[in-house]
């Protein structure tokens, strides 16, 4: 039921964006303290963007994609702001996906 083949033998089943994309609750922090009371080194927290969110995922047809992207971004602020309160220092948002659509983008425009 929905599986989508994502690179090489791997598969997923993406999200389906039925509604708007809200912050109800930190999903990494538990990950993040458990494995820094491991450890006296520095936790990286690591989260994947919204551009690549709203790629991997099925979005909504009634708003832009831009709309959904804005309100990943912006659930992905408060996990930001979650993972600092919990104390960690070293946070990375990915955005692979962002440079792939400015490539696709470039080469459109280019001729």
């Amino acid at each position: 039921q929905g599986w989508v083949q994502s690179y090489g033998s791997r598969y997923v089943r993406p999200p389906i964006i039925t509604g708007d994309v809200v912050f109800n609750k930190p999903m990494t922090v538990r990950e993040y303290v458990v494995a820094q009371d491991l450890t006296t080194k520095p936790v990286k927290g690591m989260l994947t963007g919204p551009v690549t969110i709203l790629n991997w995922s099925f979005p909504r047809k009634d708003i832009s994609r831009a709309a959904q992207a804005a309100q990943l971004g912006l659930a992905l602020r408060k996990e930001v702001d979650a993972l600092q309160t919990a104390g960690c220092r070293i946070i990375q948002v990915n955005r692979g996906q962002c440079l792939v659509a400015i490539v696709l983008l470039a080469c459109c425009f280019a001729g």
